[in-house]
């Protein structure tokens, strides 16, 4: 059945379930978590399962996945259904008040079909603020047949009027074992390939599908050539390095390979089981680059991340940020090697 195809988010899952058993469901929901968790299906599953022209169970209560109305709204073309997400083509995705016109023409009327309209906006957050406003008056008047399901991985960025005219229902990324199992399934990948992209990915499932396993391991082997006595065994080759990356690479994902970087060196250093190690053929080499740091060390440089990771938001050069960082990085783990 489809909720099945939901991997993890059993609590969602559970009141929901329990929502459509005891016909005790609300006007708006906020499903909220990280980026790829599964937010978005669920949301459309819960459409189907209020759509759904086949008889329902009453313990586990769901949808066939298979009639006229569930393939209806898995394409978006079901005439009691609508789903708003922002402009993904425009540099600064919005959702804008036309858009929120747009519900409110389509969620007055009594529906076709269903027993109810169901609106899914996806990534909320992205409201503008006339839009939100325009929102927030449908949710507090709104249409007794009506249902919102609002999506968002940045809660907070809603207004707080808004979030409290939804039952908010937080999703988690699923377990290691339930991300590589699948991602193995789905991907037909070796097990060391999908532990890898869970673990970069954070569990993430819908993230980890979609990523370019060859690209994100060139990406993170930069840390490893960081580690390499020679990388930066002197100031010239520092500077190069941080050219080479600044030019080469988008800054979000330079932060992102530090990251993991960074914590398998701590991770290493506290002496934890190497199964945890992201860089898990590459440990003998780790291991050299701490043995002679203390934890006071790593933990500088994770401070000097953090500045790093501010440098966009304070206008401030990359490149010469960088270079700052990866000077940091040789002091730290390369001092003994000069």
């Amino acid at each position: 059945m489809p909720f099945t195809d939901i991997i993890g988010q059993e609590e969602p899952k559970r009141q929901i379930r329990t929502a459509l058993a005891h016909e005790t469901i609300g006007h708006a929901y906020l499903f909220w978590g990280d980026d790829g968790i599964g937010k978005r299906l669920t949301a459309m599953r819960f459409a189907q399962a209020l759509s759904c022209d086949a008889v329902p169970s009453s313990a586990q209560p769901d949808s066939c996945g298979d009639c006229r109305a569930c393939e209806l709204i898995a394409s978006a073309a079901h005439p009691d259904f609508l789903i708003i997400e922002p402009e993904r083509e425009k540099a600064h995705p919005q959702i804008k008040i036309d858009q929120v016109r747009e519900i409110e023409r389509h969620m007055i009327y009594r529906p076709l079909l269903s027993m109810r309209k169901i609106c899914v906006i996806d990534d909320v957050d992205r409201l503008t603020v006339s839009a939100a406003n325009a929102l927030l008056k449908t949710l507090e008047d709104p249409p007794e047949h009506s249902l919102f399901i609002l999506v968002t991985s940045q809660p907070y960025r809603l207004p707080a009027t808004v979030r409290s005219r939804c039952l908010a229902l937080r999703f988690s990324p699923t377990t290691s074992a339930q991300c590589e199992g699948l991602l193995a399934l789905r991907r037909a990948m070796p097990p060391e390939d999908a532990r890898f992209l869970s673990q970069v990915c954070g569990n993430r499932i819908g993230v980890a599908l979609e990523m370019d396993l060859t690209r994100l391991r060139h990406q993170h082997d930069q840390f490893l050539q960081c580690c390499q006595s020679d990388t930066l065994a002197h100031p010239t080759a520092i500077l190069q390095r941080a050219e080479a990356v600044s030019k080469t690479q988008p800054f979000p994902d330079v932060l992102d390979w530090l990251a993991h970087g960074l914590r398998d060196l701590l991770l290493i250093r506290l002496g934890a089981s190497p199964t945890l190690i992201l860089h898990q053929a590459h440990h003998a080499l780790l291991q050299q680059c701490v043995q002679d740091s203390d934890l006071a060390d790593l933990f500088s440089l994770l401070e000097s991340l953090h500045t790093l990771e501010q440098a966009p938001h304070r206008n401030l050069n990359l490149q010469l940020c960088l270079e700052n960082f990866l000077f940091h990085v040789h002091r730290t783990i390369h001092r003994h090697a000069a």
